[in-house]
């Protein structure tokens, strides 16, 4: 039945969440819409401020446009809702029928979800989460970059790295059979090992042929012209406890 296993993919943003989306998407039985939201803001279900959000907000109406589901019919399905929970699986529902009526799974790609990660585990317990997580210098780059996420502030995007880490890392602890972590540096590089792994994880079927077309390539920015000396340091520091932790730092580093 749709809506009894699904999964999240989450973490923080520019870290490979699209890219993984995309990839899982091949599979005949699973399902994605463009990023919903609805974990996101730490506002109660049924509220006016919640509705407000998830109603009115821009980028949201065009991710259902693509979807194609109409502002009349997302209405209904959340007039109807009694839960995030519900709402998820009543949306679902409807973007599987109009879009991809054999899929028998559904998932949802949306990064700042981390921060309603706790309503995830509780709201749905069957429901797994995916964490990728990439280099934190990479993120803060890409993040300053703004092609799609602009942050000028090195404090702020370096928070968008280590909040989505200490998230998950709790997450972790207290469901740690529902949660899959996975480096983009690795799922770039070995795209088709790292989706057997988790494919596995998800209890869903490999097939090395339906992957064989996509094209996974790391992508690394230079550092150096974006960022000044102090502000590299200042990457380092605030990022220094979960980046020792995935690896991304050495712990013997000196940081100033």
């Amino acid at each position: 039945m749709l809506g009894n296993s699904p999964f999240f993919i989450i973490g923080c943003v520019r870290s490979g969440t699209t890219l993984l989306r995309d990839v899982l998407r091949n599979h005949p039985r699973l399902a994605a819409p463009e990023e919903t939201h609805f974990f996101r803001w730490a506002e109660p279900f049924g509220g006016t401020p919640y509705r407000k959000m998830v109603s009115d907000n821009r980028v949201l109406k065009r991710h259902r446009e693509m979807d194609g589901i109409d502002e009349s019919e997302f209405q209904m399905v959340l007039d109807q809702s009694i839960s995030r929970a519900d709402l998820y699986c009543r949306y679902m529902q409807l973007y599987i029928k109009k879009n991809k009526p054999g899929a028998q799974r559904w998932f949802d790609k949306t990064p700042q979800n981390v921060y309603g990660a706790a309503m995830i585990a509780g709201e749905m317990p069957a429901a797994k989460l995916i964490h990728i997580i990439r280099h934190p210098m990479d993120v803060v780059s890409s993040l300053r970059i703004g092609k799609v996420v602009k942050v000028q502030s090195v404090v702020g995007a370096c928070n968008y790295w280590t909040e989505a880490a200490e998230i998950v890392q709790v997450i972790k602890m207290a469901y740690p059979h529902r949660v899959y972590e996975l480096k983009y540096e690795n799922f770039t590089r070995e795209p088709l090992i790292e989706i057997e792994k988790m494919l596995a994880f998800l209890g869903e079927d490999f097939k090395p042929a339906i992957y064989q077309h996509i094209e996974t390539k790391p992508i690394s920015h230079n550092h150096e012209n974006l960022f000044s000396e102090q502000e590299s340091h200042q990457i380092e520091r605030l990022c220094r406890r979960w980046g020792i932790h995935y690896g991304y730092l050495e712990a013997s580093s000196e940081i100033e």
